[in-house]
């Protein structure tokens, strides 16, 4: 009977100390087909935090298609700039695995069918712990990824979200490995995806700022 009782309460701790710590990491990023995501975009002046310009943007998830024998969730990505014009729209091949959610390929509004990304690029990639990191290449760019935090608290117009997980990333030249030209900070909210990006660009002199308007699953 004392044996029962210490397992059970072993549980009991286990389990409020799990759900204290945040979501399962597979949560993070769901794929469910018809999800859809609005974010705003505002950009400012880095040294004088100005608003310059604004924007938006509509994410959506499509039914999975296969690609290559591999079962895939294409997501739909427009940008409006000014809000009620279409500057650019793009589609991501997106798959999770064993090892997180990756992007297999992608496909431009003018391109009849998909890419195939050369080099794995992983959205997320497990174990989404804190202090996980892990290191690609985009763009000519190399990006260090480092998870800071699975319990962050981030409000935006869409609400207040709780137990975010928070990963920076920092980009650097392949020639200059020592300075980040850009920092990026990104919040991933349970069940919801990515809430709130901000990004920082010194060279530029640029910062910009993306939030989560609504959402639908």
């Amino acid at each position: 009977m004392r044996k029962l009782l210490f397992c059970l309460t072993v549980f009991l701790v286990l389990s409020l100390s799990l759900s204290s710590f945040g979501a399962s990491q597979d949560n993070y990023l769901p794929l469910t087909e018809g999800m859809t995501w609005k974010f705003q975009h505002t950009f400012l002046d880095f040294k004088t935090q100005k608003q310059v310009a604004a924007a938006k943007s509509i994410k959506e998830n499509l039914a999975p298609v296969a690609l290559q024998g591999v079962k895939v969730v294409p997501q739909v990505f427009s940008f409006y700039q000014p809000a009620d014009q279409l500057k650019q729209k793009a589609k991501s091949f997106i798959v999770e695995d064993a090892s997180g959610f990756q992007v297999v390929a992608r496909q431009s509004l003018n391109e009849s069918k998909p890419t195939f990304i050369p080099e794995k690029f992983y959205i997320l990639k497990f174990p989404l712990t804190k202090g996980a990191s892990w290191i690609q290449t985009a763009g000519g760019l190399t990006i260090k990824n480092t998870v800071e935090s699975r319990d962050e608290t981030v409000q935006v117009p869409a609400g207040t979200f709780k137990h975010c997980l928070l990963v920076k990333k920092l980009y650097f030249h392949k020639k200059n490995p020592e300075h980040a030209v850009q920092e990026g900070l990104f919040w991933f909210a349970p069940d919801v995806g990515n809430v709130k990006v901000i990004i920082k660009n010194t060279p530029e002199n640029k910062e910009i700022i993306q939030e989560l308007v609504s959402f639908k699953k």
